[in-house]
């Protein structure tokens, strides 16, 4: 369940993939490959400010919101 821990720590703020990796304890690589998984999944996105990438949990457009259960 180590996208759940991902998950859990993006829920409170944006971070960068080795700040995630620290809050985590898990290896930077394994927060990589995680990270691809759970965007190609839709559930987190990543954001560029002030040079960095940052990641967050995906914010639904209304539309996806309307449409969820189709």
């Amino acid at each position: 369940m180590k996208h759940l821990k991902i998950l859990n720590v993006l829920k409170e703020r944006e971070l960068t993939t080795s700040e995630i990796s620290k809050e985590t304890k898990m290896p930077l690589a394994e927060v990589r490959k995680i990270l691809l998984r759970l965007v190609e999944q839709g559930k987190v996105e990543s954001l560029q400010k002030e040079g960095k990438i940052l990641w967050r949990i995906k914010q639904k457009t209304p539309e996806e919101e309307k449409f969820k259960y189709v």
